[in-house]
């Protein structure tokens, strides 16, 4: 088995780690990936044996996730992509393949509207395109809990906001997810000093990907029961991109990737290989063209 290397960088004042598994049989561009706003870099072995065949996996620890140092206030965005790109650098690689989820593909996004020159290919998944007032209300809810003192109140909260909660909607794994996404959450908050903080700006600063993107061939997909953006969202975004193909996966929610890892990290490695995403059988629809 190929052994991760782990490299720690440092930028105005931060430090941010990434980790890399190398591929034996590279047919394409590295593939770089970053997950939800706390979500660090150990988290994506599960996409080895989908990436490894045809490419090294990247995975991060970006300012305020794991080990790495929070944002200062007056920092954002550009420091995010700044960071992503001085990893890009360490590598020495002229370009990634990037697939960014949920508040990482919103960074994702900014990134490859920055340098479109640096991205072979874009895969943005959960896209956060509108946090709605109805999320916002439950943030500043959960919030009230959490600065009472009540860690497992806003958790239990942030889990309306998070997950599925139609019953009649069919989601695989549901209970298992559910209590996973729950323990993840209660963590991350309670076992870092700036995990509430870090979440809170994620949801309450505007974060929304607008200004459109060319240049870089693009993948929005998201699970048939997104909670943070609804399919319908999500595709009308993919629209504001040239050459975009929309997918949304069946029995799954905002948490895709623990619900059906397998599809999820298929529908993904086919995007960066040029295989076509035809046929599918765990998609909603046929994958279309969107922008």
């Amino acid at each position: 088995m190929t052994k991760a290397i782990t490299h720690t960088l440092e930028l105005d004042g931060l430090s941010f780690s990434y980790q890399v598994v190398n591929s034996d049989t590279p047919g394409i561009e590295p593939v770089l990936v970053l997950g939800g706003v706390l979500q660090g870099m150990h988290g994506w072995s599960i996409m080895e044996r989908h990436v490894l065949p045809h490419a090294g996996l990247i995975s991060v620890d970006l300012p305020g996730a794991g080990e790495s140092t929070p944002l200062r206030p007056e920092q954002d965005m550009e420091t995010m992509c700044r960071a992503i790109e001085i990893i890009i650098d360490d590598l020495g690689l002229e370009r990634v393949n990037f697939l960014g989820y949920s508040f990482g593909s919103a960074v994702a996004f900014r990134c490859a509207q920055r340098r479109p020159d640096r991205y072979a290919r874009l895969a943005l998944g959960g896209v956060p395109v509108r946090i709605s007032d109805k999320l916002i209300d439950l943030w500043m809810r959960g919030a009230q809990r959490m600065l009472s003192g009540d860690a497992n109140g806003f958790v239990d909260v942030l889990a309306e906001m998070f997950l599925c909660s139609d019953t009649e909607a069919t989601i695989r794994n549901r209970d298992v997810v559910r209590q996973l996404v729950k323990r993840m959450t209660l963590r991350a908050v309670t076992g870092s000093a700036h995990g509430f903080r870090t979440m809170e700006r994620s949801v309450l600063e505007n974060l929304d990907p607008e200004g459109g993107l060319n240049g870089v061939p693009a993948l929005v997909f998201c699970g048939e029961h997104d909670t943070i953006s609804s399919p319908q969202e999500q595709k009308e975004f993919a629209a504001t991109i040239e050459d975009c193909v929309f997918a949304a996966i069946g029995e799954a929610d905002h948490w895709v990737f623990m619900q059906r890892r397998f599809e999820a990290s298929d529908l993904v490695m086919r995007f960066f290989t040029g295989r076509s995403l035809t046929g599918l059988d765990y998609l909603v629809e046929p994958a279309m063209a969107a922008g």
